[in-house]
């Protein structure tokens, strides 16, 4: 996917300023490079993974990796901060056409001892400096991939909790909550009242793709009118699932 966009600097913009692809199984493509794996799992300080980035395009490419901190704020919105508990190396590099470039990933930081810890990185395909902005470089597309590190006593876990619901004009909105100890990425939301189930056969899947970190809320909009809810189903990318009841009024 390309974008006409150009973002000035060298230095990396603030989370998903840039055109961010959305990771598949598989390999991830973006222009002219590929990415594999799409995600990173690690267990404990001073572990390292490999990361394959392959130049697909007839031109050298040049392709910085930087790691974030990610967390998520009180409505589920994601938070990505600067650490140095996660590095790549090389941090920047060139790959002819056709060719691969092997970074390795290594966590530097100390586990959580019941909690996963979770970082993204942020693969950054950079244009070479066009004659009317001197030595600037221009950002042509970003990858986002996450980074997992698994609690040092246990495995890591999710525990989805209906917080609450709350009726709108526009839907129903669902409030969850991550209590276990391992993150999950969201297949669907699915809220059944006295009148309907939603979402209705035929439309978008709510919640789909939308990650939830350990000891996160995520309030999630449901559309349509389902009359008074009574239970709302929530199924995660790897086939776990969770039904909670919603409490009635007295």
């Amino acid at each position: 996917m390309k974008s006409d966009q150009r973002i000035k600097g060298a230095a990396l913009a603030a989370p998903f300023l840039a055109l961010i692809i959305m990771l598949t199984a598989g390999a991830a493509c973006a222009a002219a490079i590929d990415v594999n794996p799409v995600r990173i799992d690690l267990r404990r300080a001073g572990e390292s993974a490999e990361l394959r980035v392959s130049n697909k395009d007839s031109q050298p490419v040049s392709v910085e990796v930087v790691a974030r901190k990610w967390d998520q704020d009180a409505q589920g919105k994601d938070i990505l901060k600067d650490t140095d508990e996660v590095l790549a190396v090389p941090p920047i590099f060139t790959i002819a056409p056709g060719g691969r470039q092997i970074v390795r990933i290594a966590f530097l930081g100390q586990a959580d001892p019941i909690k996963e810890v979770s970082y993204r990185l942020l693969i950054t395909e950079l244009n070479p400096p066009a004659e009317n902005q001197g030595a600037a470089v221009t950002m042509r597309l970003q990858i986002n991939m996450p980074v997992f590190v698994a609690p040092v006593s246990q495995k890591a876990s999710p525990d989805i909790q209906l917080v609450s619901t709350r009726k709108s004009e526009q839907g129903t909105y669902v409030a969850l909550r991550n209590t276990g100890s391992g993150h999950v990425k969201l297949k669907s939301v699915e809220l059944t009242g006295s009148e309907a189930a939603l979402p209705a056969k035929g439309e978008p899947v709510v919640g789909q793709a939308r990650y939830l970190l350990p000891g996160t809320t995520l309030e999630l909009l449901v559309p349509g009118n389902p009359g008074l809810p009574k239970l709302v189903k929530i199924t995660s990318d790897r086939g776990r699932g969770w039904e909670h009841a919603v409490a009635q009024p007295e």
